[in-house]
């Protein structure tokens, strides 16, 4: 659109949330005020992802593949149908309900103890850490400029923004994008207004792969939570996530979280048993309290904006909303 755009980040590229998100593209599994924005936000992954990666030379390590989404109790089993029935509606996707013995003929690894599943084709799987970073130098090809240093609050000409600092330093700037993640809540301050954003800590497994491989996502709520397994580009076998509020800035991965995991996921796939762990990990994810991502102008604050709040979905969702915070400043 024509801006010369600075990005301030306070670590590396891709150093938490973003880099270690399961990468799953899966648009179909929520519903609410913002299902249409996951669908849009689909198509334009699908449209941008080659261009990235063509443009960064960073390989995003692109899996398309089918879901399943298990009926690991006898009551998911009308939820689920009726699911099958709202995904239908979109002309992407295709979706059919399996019965259990189909669904052990399209891997007989998955735990016979089901009563049915949701088959959806297809999902697209990427390496999330891969895709910031090549998203990153693609911007970069295009001339944004990155600057690695902390920002520390904003600059005002009356209610105008007219900077941004860094330690002693001042960015001379006339619009700025408040994109802080858990640390959202920190530029409230910055902004005169609350931003009611918190941090909730997500962690995940990874195992050594699967022979053969698993060629297709699997889910389920499982012991009072929903588990994904799903095997990356790379072979490895990825448990996918827990959910824990009220921790602050934690990131230590915890023997709880590990035991959870491993049990929600050999629930599902029993032969996940003996696989050796590779690597556990912890992040924050940007969480609100109605769930729904915040984005947009700053009220009573010429130029700034904000673009945060996405929860688990922020990979899914960084194009739409790239695309509507260049759309709004740009064009008002």
């Amino acid at each position: 659109v024509g801006l010369s755009v600075t990005v301030v980040e306070r670590d590396s590229v891709g150093s938490h949330a973003s880099g270690y998100a399961l990468g799953l593209l899966n648009p179909t599994n929520e519903t609410g005020s913002i299902e249409s924005l996951n669908h849009q936000s689909f198509i334009m992954h699908q449209e941008m992802l080659e261009v990235v990666e063509q443009e960064s030379g960073v390989d995003v390590q692109v899996l398309t593949m089918p879901h399943i989404e298990l009926a690991l109790e006898e009551s998911e089993i009308v939820t689920l149908k009726k699911e099958c029935d709202r995904i239908a509606a979109f002309s992407n996707f295709t979706t059919n309900w399996l019965e259990p013995d189909e669904i052990t003929r399209f891997d007989s690894r998955i735990t016979r103890e089901i009563y049915g599943g949701l088959l959806v084709e297809d999902v697209i799987a990427i390496d999330s850490y891969n895709f910031t970073l090549a998203t990153a130098q693609a911007a970069e090809s295009r001339g944004a400029e990155y600057v690695l240093r902390e920002a520390t609050g904003l600059v005002y000409d009356r209610d105008r923004v007219a900077g941004v600092m860094v330690g002693e330093d001042c960015i001379n700037c006339g619009t700025v994008v408040l994109a802080l993640g858990p640390w959202s809540g920190a530029a409230s301050l910055w902004a005169g207004i609350d931003i009611p954003i918190v941090p909730q800590k997500g962690e995940i497994l990874r195992l050594e792969g699967l022979n053969p491989r698993l060629d297709f996502h699997v889910h389920g709520f499982t012991l009072g939570s929903s588990c994904s397994i799903l095997q990356k580009a790379d072979g490895a076998v990825w448990l996918a996530a827990t959910v824990q509020d009220d921790t602050g800035f934690d990131v230590t991965p915890s023997l709880d979280a590990r035991e959870s995991l491993v049990l929600r996921g050999t629930r599902m796939m029993p032969e996940l048993e003996w696989q050796q762990m590779l690597l556990q990990t912890a992040c924050m994810r940007p969480v609100t309290p109605d769930g729904d991502p915040i984005f947009g102008k700053i009220p009573d604050k010429e130029g700034v904006f904000i673009a945060s709040g996405t929860g688990g979905q922020g990979i899914l969702l960084a194009p739409v909303i790239g695309r509507a915070m260049a759309d709004l400043i740009s064009a008002g």
